[in-house]
């Protein structure tokens, strides 16, 4: 009885916790503004870090000018596209008001440049010394703030 029991609570459990593990949704759910947020911050776990960056920088600026259309444009804008697609969207976007002169896009000369000076200083600096690099040993290096 005891067996019966254990086996039953182990498929409970399968059947509850599984649907959590298993669910890996790459695409925008355009119900709400809220949902879409949501919906971006559990596509974003599956991208790499340049990869969330550039769909993170996308989607803002798809908000910003999309917002200026209407309500509701964003989100319909959006809605059911995986982070491939609003990047597309929002470069083809980026370059439409880039060649129609907006205000706040002319200091960019296209999306890739927008990107560009955008994301510079964010990534990862190289350090000074590496330990990969043949002409560094840790024997031979200076202290200056100790004593020799």
């Amino acid at each position: 009885m005891k067996v019966l029991a254990g086996i039953f609570l182990a498929l409970l459990a399968v059947i509850y916790f599984l649907p959590a593990f298993m669910s890996r949704s790459d695409e925008i759910n355009g119900t709400s503004r809220e949902a879409v947020y949501k919906s971006a911050i559990k596509v974003k776990r599956y991208l790499n870090t340049d990869e969330r960056v550039l769909f993170d920088t996308a989607l803002g600026i798809l908000d910003k000018i999309k917002t200026e259309e209407g309500p509701d444009a964003f989100v319909e804008t959006v809605d059911g596209k995986n982070p491939e697609e609003i990047v597309e969207t929002a470069k083809h976007e980026v370059n439409l008001k880039i060649a129609a002169g907006h205000p706040d896009f002319k200091q960019y000369s296209s999306w890739d440049d927008m990107i560009q000076k955008l994301t510079s200083g964010n990534g990862r600096k190289p350090s000074v010394r590496s330990y990969t690099s043949p002409d560094y040993s840790p024997r031979n290096s200076e202290r200056p703030d100790r004593p020799q």
